[in-house]
């Protein structure tokens, strides 16, 4: 039943990721998050490492604020050669006061090359 329910969860994670780029500015409504101290935040993007592209942090604006946690993928369907899916980035609110989140998805073998995206979140924390 487990393994149900975390499949279950990630489809419609993959599911509202494409809802959110499918509409572009939708997408930048979640640019901005206001959150309480303490808290695991999660920014979800469209990734396909068969590409040889993944995202990568630049920076975090005042690691006194956030820290990172951990990143994660999840395969949009499992055991296909080929397919994206999401990559999860987890971070955690450490005090009050307002931070930015820098992720590009590139190739990391590639220099001297600008990035394919960018995406900028300003998280407050309060």
């Amino acid at each position: 039943m487990k393994n149900f329910i975390s499949k279950l969860a990630i489809i419609l994670l993959v599911c509202l990721v494409r809802l959110v780029f499918a509409q572009s500015d939708f997408s930048r409504d979640f640019k901005v998050m206001r959150v309480p101290q303490g808290k695991i935040i999660s920014i979800a993007l469209n990734a396909n490492p068969t590409t040889g592209f993944s995202w990568r942090l630049v920076s975090i604006s005042d690691k006194n604020v956030l820290e990172f946690v951990k990143k994660e993928f999840f395969s949009a369907k499992e055991k296909l050669a080929g397919v994206g899916g999401v990559e999860k980035w987890s971070f955690k609110t450490l005090k009050s006061g307002q931070a930015t989140i820098i992720l590009e998805y590139i190739r990391e073998w590639e220099k001297d090359v600008p990035a394919a995206k960018r995406e900028e979140f300003s998280v407050f924390v309060k």
